[in-house]
């Protein structure tokens, strides 16, 4: 098709292009304003750190205090989540959980910046995102509550465990002592200090609180959360909308005008005319009324004045039973070997 054939396409099926161009319009003034991609969720944190060690009364499985790391170790832990979950009344599955709880660790002591850092020595940030604020602090208490509780049973356990084990050494020695089997380079006076010794640490681990250390150092509030938006924003004008609908209505438009008339086989333009019969378009009658006689005056002298050429060889057996190279005379060219 030339280029003077798409013109002609899209000057016949302007309707078409006024029809979808209205559509696309009324299209972006009707539907409601779209929603977007933003997707809105609120942040609760908390900061859990672990106390100096070596303080008096305190159990010793994290050697009087417990480090970031075995913070972090428990926290992760399924049992942290899962009960985190049921203390907050929501009763979510475990990877939504995950899903929600990250943590953000002290600072490396390599100067490594790559990783995530609370900022705080010594301290574990805990941060809770959910759909509501209250959601989100409540997840955030309930974690911090089941994290605490987690290590302080794994302190009670070790407490227990110390005490029986002591228990167990303080009634071999005793033992001992009754059936008078002292071992080698032993005396009785020796093992008599030793169940001393044993007495009083099992004294001290009775009255020993399992505490490891771990405090609450910030704690977590509805005032201190924070809203997070991510996504793109909708597009509430409603021009704009209106426009690129309008817009997308005159392509599809467009393209369904080309569409009709490249299905549509008549023979519309000159250059079809011309493809389908092999002989050249010498005058185009217009198909409404007009005064101008110039269309016919140039039909007749093509035809009668000057002969026609005949189509291709192949063609011209289709249309013409003789092998004469005018057409006969009469009905435009001139007679056979006749003059001018």
């Amino acid at each position: 098709m030339r280029a003077s054939d798409y013109w002609s396409a899209l000057v016949r099926g302007w309707w078409l292009i006024v029809i979808f161009a209205l559509g696309g319009l009324a299209v972006g003034l009707l539907l409601p304003t779209p929603k977007g991609g933003q997707v809105v969720h609120y942040e609760s944190t908390s900061g859990l750190g672990a106390a100096p060690t070596g303080t008096q009364g305190q159990a010793t499985l994290f050697g009087g205090g417990i480090t970031p790391d075995q913070i972090l170790y428990y926290a992760n832990s399924d049992q942290v989540m899962q009960e985190a979950s049921k203390l907050s009344g929501l009763n979510e599955p475990l990877w939504a959980m995950r899903d929600q709880i990250s943590f953000l660790g002290p600072p490396p002591s390599s100067g490594d910046t790559s990783v995530p850092s609370s900022g705080q020595s010594g301290v574990v940030e805990v941060q809770v995102q959910s759909a509501t604020p209250q959601q989100a602090v409540a997840i955030n208490q309930a974690f911090d509550q089941a994290l605490t509780m987690a290590v302080t049973q794994q302190a009670k356990d070790s407490l227990a465990t110390q005490k029986l084990q002591t228990e167990l050494t303080l009634a071999e020695v005793q033992g001992e002592i009754a059936s008078g089997n002292i071992p080698p380079g032993l005396t009785a006076a020796a093992l008599e200090v030793q169940v001393n010794a044993l007495q009083e640490y099992l004294a001290q681990l009775v009255v020993t609180l399992p505490n490891v250390g771990l405090e609450t150092v910030r704690s977590p509030s509805v005032a201190t959360t924070t809203e997070i938006v991510s996504g793109t924003p909708p597009v509430n004008n409603r021009s704009v909308r209106a426009a690129g609908g309008f817009a997308v209505g005159l392509v599809l438009g467009a393209l369904a005008a080309l569409a009709l008339w490249m299905i549509d086989r008549r023979l519309k333009t000159t250059s079809r005319a011309e493809s389908a019969f092999g002989y050249p378009v010498i005058a185009e009658i217009p198909t409404d009324s007009t005064d101008s006689t110039e269309p016919y005056r140039l039909l007749w002298l093509s035809v009668f004045r000057e002969p026609l050429p005949l189509p291709q060889a192949g063609e011209s057996g289709q249309w013409y039973e003789e092998d004469s190279p005018v057409l006969e005379a009469g009905v435009g060219g001139r007679p056979y070997g006749g003059t001018p």
